[in-house]
């Protein structure tokens, strides 16, 4: 499956009027603080707070990815028990990632 664009951000999370329903708030995320284009309207604080953060979330967790695939590698040409060791870990936390970097990425 070939790699989707998402919209980069920042997004934000701002607080909106009911929408046609009397006495509720929601929560509208917007692609920038121009609020030009709803992404998602959802009525708890906290998923449009968690929603917002997507695209840094994201681009954080290639970061660290990356940095773990790096210190996996350094470990490994030690070639020391203990260095081994810290390979597996850094290689087991950055193979999570990477499944849910793909799976942001629609790729599984």
């Amino acid at each position: 499956m070939s790699e989707q664009k998402h919209t980069p951000g920042p997004w934000v999370a701002r607080q909106v009027g009911g929408l046609g329903f009397p006495g509720q708030i929601g929560y509208a995320i917007d692609f920038n603080e121009d609020q030009e284009q709803v992404v998602d309207f959802v009525y708890e604080q906290a998923d449009a707070m968690l929603i917002a953060q997507a695209p840094s979330l994201l681009a954080d967790l290639i970061t660290a990815a990356g940095t773990l695939r790096h210190y996996e590698a350094l470990h490994r040409a030690k070639n020391t028990e203990e260095s081994t060791a810290k390979a597996e870990v850094n290689a087991q936390l950055a193979e999570r990632f990477e499944k849910t970097i793909a799976k942001a990425r629609g790729e599984q």
